[in-house]
């Protein structure tokens, strides 16, 4: 982790236990670290991980959100709103991305709910990849998520999984009806011609 990103951490975690009324020592008694530990943490003095930045949510019982996220220079109020089955729709071979949000400028990720009825990797488009992470949750139906370092990942209903998207990967429906996932997909760069834009 940048030094930068563990400053910022540690200056939003003391910023959090101060809101909360709560001492170096109560929170060194609640977390396990020294009072000198966290007092180097909250000063950016000793490099912080996200893992010990969620163990210490935890310990205040705060979303991790809440000294995860830089502070905003100016309040931001915005949202978006999609009621069922009404985002923009785009059909691929064998899938059917909805595009949730698409309203919504400037935002780091993409929102869809895809309905995916191809039962091989042909009859989805093949294998695609794209800049940034994927997230998938299985909200219907089962899917045999194909990737090029991994064997076939059987996905049922409830279950998720997190990825590298430039790792080409490719999704086939499994069972008898049509599977539904949830997809969010972070932006570092342009999306591939080969994947839904999201009507931005």
């Amino acid at each position: 982790m940048e030094d930068g990103v563990g400053s910022d951490l540690g200056a939003a975690i003391r910023l959090t236990r101060k809101r909360l009324n709560l001492s170096l020592r109560a929170l060194s008694e609640r977390s396990g670290l020294t009072v000198s530990q966290l007092s180097k943490l909250e000063n950016g003095k000793q490099r912080i991980s996200v893992e010990l930045a969620l163990k210490i949510a935890g310990v205040l019982q705060v979303p991790v959100t809440s000294f995860l996220t830089a502070p905003s220079t100016r309040p931001l109020a915005r949202r978006s709103i999609v009621r069922a089955g009404t985002g923009t729709r785009h059909e691929t071979k064998g899938m059917v991305f909805e595009v949730l949000s698409s309203d919504f400028r400037d935002k780091s990720n993409l929102f869809w709910n895809v309905t995916v009825t191809g039962r091989s990797l042909e009859e989805t488009g093949g294998w695609r990849s794209h800049s940034g992470e994927e997230f998938l949750q299985i909200l219907s139906g089962s899917l045999v998520l194909h990737t090029r370092h991994y064997e076939p990942l059987l996905l049922e209903t409830g279950d998720s999984i997190l990825f590298d998207g430039e790792m080409e990967h490719g999704y086939v429906c499994h069972g008898e009806g049509p599977t539904v996932l949830f997809m969010s997909n972070s932006m570092r760069g342009p999306m591939p011609l080969n994947f839904p834009s999201g009507g931005e």
